[in-house]
């Protein structure tokens, strides 16, 4: 039996064991950034080099998104978590976000997880430091 871990439950889901195509997101309000936890599948055949490049490329195509060079990184609390960083500006609607983001796929599992740290201004230095802090204290389960 599939078991499936929120902050709340556990839910028992019988025998199938359905993709997880979750997102939380967690409000800063006094900071007015927002952290969301993206997760999907890792399609079989791709990397998450390959797959977070191709999510890039569809996000300027549609979003004319501003996109720096993803750059390798390791976070967390035991530096066990390599993925790749990138900064991102887009509109979309009459919103623009600006985000760090830090996509990674946990080790011998076929899925790419994206924690994204946004703002709809500029990112100011202390929101930097905040992200930093994030990423320093996550731990994997």
């Amino acid at each position: 039996m599939a078991a499936y871990l929120t902050q709340d439950l556990v839910l028992d889901l019988g025998d199938e064991t359905p993709e997880d195509t979750s997102m939380n997101m967690l409000a800063f309000r006094e900071r007015g950034t927002s952290l969301v936890i993206a997760r999907s599948p890792l399609p079989a055949g791709q990397t998450l080099e390959s797959l977070y490049h191709q999510q890039l490329a569809q996000l300027r195509e549609r979003l004319a998104a501003v996109i720096s060079e993803p750059q390798p990184v390791s976070a967390g609390v035991a530096g066990d978590i390599h993925g790749l960083e990138t900064s991102l500006q887009f509109k979309r609607a009459d919103v623009v976000s600006y985000q760090r983001q830090l996509a990674y796929a946990p080790a011998g599992q076929a899925r790419f997880v994206a924690v994204s740290y946004s703002k709809q201004t500029p990112l100011e230095p202390t929101d930097i430091a905040h992200w930093e802090t994030i990423k320093a204290g996550l731990r994997l389960n």
